[in-house]
């Protein structure tokens, strides 16, 4: 078997250097192409091996053969490195021998064939290489009838290809777990060959897959956390919030991110807290309660509970508060110079509910309940007039005199009630002329005055009021009268004598 006949690593697949990047996007079509292509040869080769080896192997062959100086120069490199020097062995051409070496050189095709078409020379370094030069040096062995040695150096590639498949889910889990380990440290190309990697071993498995996206996603936010850094530099925390925001939004997962978002955010809070405190403060001090009152509410939402809010809402309305009672000190005030008690004693009632210790509102409640209680005895009087000319309310009405005596001068309407009152008092003390007329028969009586006997024309003296005067005269009905005598208005001469006879 020469060189061109063997299944070496330079035919059916490229097989590349120990830790050399493997380019899973470039290669791609063309190892699948190229993959076919070598298994197809694989299989001839193995035919010919079996069939039409034995019987080309002639002394002459020998002097074709290339010396083992050129074999190795057309060797790759990294098999040349790896060959083991072993020295020349006598030949071997048992039957026995033959079919060992054949045998195994069969279990090695057969692996490497599946092998390749998981992609092995892509993920299985170095192990894929030391396999394929181990086979070649089988392959001169086999030429020069050694088949001790080439089935020994056949099994020694069987068994690095073996190890390989064995170490498949181990290799897989690596380059996920050293995926992961560089996603966390944020090296989002390595993160991504780690994933790849593991992707060749298990073509679309899902960690890998979901970790390249993760690995993208998180190249994205960390563009934004670029950003964001870059305006918090330049003191633009707005932006760098929206920055931070967008990071966490493009990679959920990225705990950098939400760190970030949250740092910042909080101290965007803190500004605008010391900012909105800074203005309750000042409209506090210029006595603008609105403003201070606008400007608080900002400050809950931002602190809800900080002490500093409580003790600015506690002035706050300690403010509007004296305010309240400066309002209604000066509307209660122009209320008792306009003599309107009933209005002040309500405005007193208000000031006392917004602090109930106000010394003012406490004195002028009084003195305004005071006022409207003596108002209201006046008008009593002066609203009806008639009342006052019965003993009893003109008694209590000159007793409402005697107890209100002057008016102060701040109090013209009071004033004007007294006077009014005792005027009145004094016209129904003032006797007025009633002339009574009868036939000389009757006897006549007047309730509450007493009896004036007969006569034929009786005149007297009455304070004003509601007289009612009575006639009688035996085998005659009585007759009965009312009459009012009232200040300025004269009164009639009245008739009083009985004459329907019974």
């Amino acid at each position: 078997m020469n060189d061109d006949q063997r299944p070496g690593p330079g035919k059916a697949t490229v097989l590349r250097p120990p830790g050399q990047p493997y380019d899973a996007t470039g290669d791609a079509t063309a190892a699948y192409r190229w993959l076919w292509i070598a298994l197809g040869l694989l299989v001839l080769l193995a035919l010919a091996v079996i069939f039409a080896l034995p019987a080309a192997l002639v002394p002459v062959e020998e002097a074709v053969l290339p010396s083992p100086v050129q074999a190795q120069a057309q060797a790759p490199v990294h098999a040349q490195a790896a060959a083991p020097a072993a020295s020349p062995l006598p030949d071997d051409d048992s039957d026995r021998q033959r079919n060992d070496a054949h045998q195994a050189l069969q279990d090695y095709l057969k692996l490497r064939a599946r092998l390749e078409l998981d992609d092995a020379g892509a993920w299985g370094e170095p192990g894929w290489s030391e396999a394929a030069t181990r086979a070649s040096a089988a392959d001169r062995y086999f030429a020069q009838r050694q088949f001790a040695a080439a089935a020994r150096d056949y099994r020694a590639a069987l068994e690095r290809l073996r190890q390989i498949d064995a170490d498949r889910p181990v290799r897989l889990a690596g380059a996920i777990e050293q995926g992961r380990l560089a996603l966390a440290s944020d090296e989002v190309d390595g993160a991504i060959a780690h994933f790849e990697a593991a992707l060749l071993i298990e073509p679309d498995h899902p960690d890998a897959t979901a970790g390249i996206g993760q690995a993208r996603k998180r190249g994205a936010s960390i563009e934004q956390m670029v950003r964001g850094r870059s305006a918090e530099a330049q003191g633009d925390l707005a932006s760098a919030r929206s920055a931070y925001l967008e990071a966490t939004r493009l990679d959920a997962g990225y705990p950098v991110a939400r760190t970030e978002l949250q740092r910042v955010t909080a101290e965007i809070a803190a500004r605008d807290f010391m900012a909105a405190m800074t203005r309750v403060l000042g409209a506090l001090d210029a006595g603008r309660s609105a403003e201070a009152d606008k400007a608080l509410a900002q400050a809950e939402r931002l602190r809800p509970g900080d002490p500093a809010v409580r003790d600015a809402r506690a002035r706050l309305q300690a403010m509007r508060a004296q305010a309240a009672l400066g309002s209604l000190r000066r509307q209660a005030a122009a209320k008792v110079r306009a003599e309107d008690w009933r209005a002040a004693a309500g405005l007193y009632r208000k000031a006392l509910a917004v602090d109930p210790a106000a010394g003012f509102a406490g004195t002028g409640l009084r003195r305004a309940e005071q006022r409207v209680a003596l108002h209201a005895q006046f008008d009593h009087y002066l609203d009806k007039p008639a009342r006052i000319y019965s003993a009893a309310p003109l008694a209590n009405a000159k007793q409402l005199l005697a107890a209100a005596s002057e008016a102060p001068p701040e109090e013209p309407r009071l004033a004007k009630k007294i006077a009014a009152l005792r005027e009145l008092v004094g016209r129904a003390e003032t006797p007025m002329t009633l002339t009574l007329q009868s036939d000389g028969a009757t006897d006549v009586v007047i309730y509450r005055v007493g009896r004036l006997g007969r006569f034929d024309t009786h005149a007297l003296q009455l304070t004003p009021g509601d007289y009612t005067i009575v006639g009688s005269r035996p085998g005659y009905r009585d007759v009965r009268k009312v009459i009012q005598l009232r200040p300025g208005r004269p009164p009639p001469t009245l008739l009083v004598r009985c004459e329907e006879a019974i």
